[in-house]
């Protein structure tokens, strides 16, 4: 089968074909016909001899045999997630399942979309003609829930669900791995691709491409290894025989951009410390800039005597979008802040986190058809200021240094 007619296959569509938003142009479907899909697979009946959750994994794919396979990257799509997709819709055409990874957000950070641009990684931004309705069943990687920000068709049962965040208890899927133990999503894929069944030897384009992503995956939801576990260790080593070293140290070197200087300025003239919490306001950042949030939070860390430090921002003049950092052994980022900004009438939480950081995003809604903008900032900074202020024990709010 040529390329052009997998092409044809796999972006097919009911009715006129409209145009979609898309980080390429090519197809984004594996088949198990691929150059690199192999032929080396264990069989159902010899999978079920084995046990593990790896062999539960394969066996839940073998049962999919055939199907179609959404893969979906919630939030903004980082190295850990990306990552854990690429592997997966690699494994999953072994399968002879066809995949498409989509998301919902746009790559803001720039080292994500060094990324995704240097490994040319296929990706898919969602939208309502992208046409999923033919898809039998959806995977995601990377989340506490397993609840979408849009509506897909009800026959669409979540096949495949792997995170590393603290268990929710509330997700459905065919096959479920959460491990807290794990500091990164990608370590947990490692463990998968081990397994024999699959061939992966790293000797193709594509095998590579996925070690290196999977690698920088590790490096970056470990802090460079700082929070790592056991099995992020393991990982690293079965992965450091197949990365392109050259092309993980350019993905990994990415300058900062100047608007996130000029955000890490504005923080620093706005900050506010109490104790060994510092808060910072950066007021509105353009959607693109959004990520150099979280980058002035882990900036802010380093000062001498603070612990803990949150910086928030109104995106897009859609939503409050807000980052903690913390070095703490008191502070859960992930309980903290849920605790404080509770849950929306879906009941779901504006925020949560790992073991030192966390985030946390709140629609504007009517609000952000306010023209006045400065009165609007006033108003969100003063509310979100009292709900930190009240959880850590501040009676008075100080007044605004900006």
């Amino acid at each position: 089968m040529t390329e052009g007619k997998k092409k044809k296959k796999t972006t097919k569509r009911s009715g006129a074909a409209p145009k979609r938003k898309t980080t390429r142009r090519k197809a984004s479907m594996l088949r198990s016909g691929d150059e690199d899909a192999g032929s080396t697979l264990a069989t159902l009946p010899q999978l079920k001899k084995t046990k593990g959750r790896t062999a539960e994994f394969l066996q839940t794919l073998e049962k999919a045999r055939g199907k179609k396979l959404l893969i979906a990257i919630k939030g903004y799509p980082d190295p850990d997630n990306i990552s854990c997709s690429m592997a997966l819709q690699w494994i999953a055409a072994k399968y002879d399942i066809q995949s498409m990874i989509v998301h919902f957000e746009k790559i803001s950070h720039h080292e994500n979309r060094a990324l995704v641009k240097k490994l040319d990684v296929d990706l898919e931004e969602y939208s309502n003609t992208l046409g999923v309705e033919d898809f039998d069943y959806l995977a995601i990687n990377d989340s506490q829930s397993d609840q979408l920000p849009v509506e897909l068709p009800e026959h669409m049962e979540t096949l495949i669900f792997v995170d590393h965040h603290k268990s929710l208890g509330t997700i459905q899927s065919k096959f479920l791995d959460i491990r807290e133990d794990a500091g990164s999503n990608a370590s947990i894929y490692c463990e998968y691709l081990k397994h024999p069944a699959l061939g992966f030897t790293g000797e193709t384009q594509i095998e590579t491409k996925i070690a290196t992503a999977l690698m920088h995956g590790i490096r970056s939801d470990t802090d460079n290894f700082t929070n790592a576990m056991p099995i992020d260790y393991k990982a690293s080593e079965f992965l450091a025989e197949y990365v392109d070293r050259e092309l993980l140290s350019l993905i990994s070197r990415q300058s900062i951009p100047g608007k996130t200087m000029d955000m890490m300025q504005v923080a620093l003239q706005r900050k506010d410390i109490r104790g060994t919490f510092m808060f910072a306001g950066v007021g509105y950042v353009r959607e693109e800039d959004r990520d150099g949030i979280g980058q002035c939070a882990d900036y802010m860390l380093h000062r001498e005597g603070i612990d803990t430090v949150v910086m928030f921002g109104i995106v897009g003049n859609a939503y409050v979008d807000g980052s903690l950092r913390t070095n703490s052994h008191i502070v859960d980022p992930d309980k903290w802040l849920k605790e404080v900004f509770g849950k929306d009438e879906m009941d779901r939480y504006y925020g949560g986190g790992r073991k030192d950081k966390g985030g946390f995003q709140i629609p504007l809604g009517v609000f952000a058809k306010c023209s006045d903008k400065e009165l609007l900032w006033i108003l969100v900074k003063k509310t979100i200021d009292e709900l930190f202020y009240d959880k850590i024990g501040v009676e008075e709010t100080p007044a605004l240094d900006d």
